[in-house]
């Protein structure tokens, strides 16, 4: 009597609903049909099947999913329970209409922004991931476009920190199953029992209760799954997703139910797959079959005209989520990160600006707050190659860079040397490198030398 009374006041409503007397019918419809909510009874009278171990149950397999608890026996201590186990919210009975529906507009409109907030950050990571200006970012750019549309298999190949994921995110998105949904594991993080269950699920059958996870592959049928550093996977979990691919089917554990295999395959690896599979660690066929397309994410120090663009975008977004105000880098700061090598990619940098956010630096401008060549860690010095008077060596400065980039790091080192030799006095430096005062503040601002601790100007007597 309940569940019609309650489906025929959503109904009313414009709300489309189905019902279930129990929690095995439950789990059914809760698989075949994908509701955006569900209404469930603390009691469902069949013993210990009741709804707060199915509230469990929803709770782990659908992210999205809000739960709105009811109870005719309901007391201060059941309400904060199923709250805290992850229910939206809870209604006694007998209820008034007004009430239910008031709870149920709210828990949908609070899914949905959930939903809108997770695909945001998603897209804000993938444009942070493919940051920069580089030929070797646009020909990447224009590689994840390319594969994208294919819907085939790829590898991502890529140092250790250069975020692989984001950039098979970016595949999926522009992708036809872009709608669907995007899961990724790392193989890394998880025992080999663990890795299994997480790919292909888990079926238990106990004293007549039948209990279902859905493994990854199940869960990205139509869409997309990113498997990082599989190398690390036991050779009988390379085998099994080996013969997943050729059968384009699987079973979960301790199950008989054959399921279809609709998902694309994404796998990401570092640069040295090619011995692994050389040397038999990892299956040459399985490796064939997964590396229909091969993306290679450029390293940091490859591209290091895009180091300044990185630190200052980074140091930007760090600061609006920590609410603070952004620090600058002044020039001799950025001649060290530029010629840093950076081994742990990009995942380092973001790492840094981090920090270097929240530093007690040792700049006296207040409002600036420029990070100096003082303000750097030692470790970043000594692996930028910076002699102990600050000059930068010429040798691992400028080796990586163009003809055009070198040329204006080697015109700031210079100046910033000049500008230091004479206590900062712009009038003594410019009649030193032969410019005019004038010509020389233009060219100090070109070359982003603004920092106040390092000039000042005095006017010509």
């Amino acid at each position: 009597d309940i569940r019609d009374l309650v489906s025929g006041i959503l109904s009313d409503e414009g709300y489309e609903t189905i019902v279930a007397s129990c929690y095995i019918d439950a789990l059914a419809l809760l698989k075949e049909k994908g509701p955006n909510l569900v209404i469930l009874d603390v009691w469902l009278g069949n013993g210990e099947k009741d709804g707060m171990r199915l509230l469990d149950v929803i709770n782990e397999n659908y992210e999205f999913m809000p739960v709105i608890m009811m109870s005719g026996h309901g007391t201060i201590e059941t309400a904060v329970a199923a709250i805290k186990n992850g229910a939206y919210d809870f209604v006694e009975k007998p209820f008034a209409a007004n009430r239910l529906l008031t709870s149920v507009d709210k828990a949908i409109e609070t899914s949905k922004l959930k939903k809108e907030n997770a695909e945001l950050k998603i897209k804000a990571k993938v444009s942070d991931n493919i940051l920069g200006k580089s030929q070797s970012i646009l020909a990447l750019k224009q590689s994840v476009e390319k594969i994208a549309h294919l819907n085939g298999r790829c590898v991502i190949l890529g140092t250790a920190g250069s975020d692989k994921e984001l950039v098979a995110r970016e595949i999926h998105r522009l992708s036809s199953r872009s709608k669907s949904s995007f899961s990724s594991i790392n193989c890394h993080s998880h025992t080999p029992s663990q890795l299994e269950i997480e790919l292909f699920g888990l079926f238990i059958n106990d004293s007549g209760e039948t209990r279902i996870k859905r493994g990854l592959f199940e869960q990205t049928n139509g869409g997309t799954l990113f498997i990082n550093d599989l190398d690390a996977a036991s050779s009988e979990i390379q085998l099994k997703v080996l013969k997943t691919i050729k059968e384009s089917s699987f079973f979960r554990i301790g199950s008989s139910e054959r399921i279809s295999l609709d998902t694309r395959i994404i796998s990401g690896f570092d640069n040295r797959i090619d011995e692994l599979v050389k040397n038999g660690s990892f299956y040459d066929e399985l490796f064939c079959r997964l590396n229909a397309n091969t993306l290679k994410i450029p390293p940091l120090i490859s591209r290091r005209e895009d180091i300044s663009s990185l630190l200052n975008y980074y140091m930007t977004q760090s600061a609006k989520a920590h609410n603070l105000m952004p620090r600058k880098f002044a020039s001799d700061a950025l001649g060290i990160l530029n010629a840093y090598s950076w081994p742990g990619d990009v995942l380092q940098l973001k790492n840094f600006v981090d920090w270097a956010l929240t530093i007690n630096i040792s700049s006296q401008n207040s409002q600036e707050q420029f990070i100096t060549a003082a303000d750097l860690p030692k470790d970043i010095i000594v692996g930028g190659n910076i002699s102990n008077n600050g000059g930068v060596q010429f040798i691992s400065l400028f080796s990586e860079l163009s003809i055009k980039d070198a040329r204006e790091e080697f015109e700031r080192q210079y100046f910033m040397e000049q500008l230091k030799k004479f206590s900062g006095n712009i009038s003594q430096t410019a009649k030193f490198v032969g410019m005019e005062r004038s010509a020389l503040h233009r060219k100090l601002k070109s070359l982003n030398i603004t920092d106040s601790k390092f000039f000042k100007t005095y006017e010509e007597s």
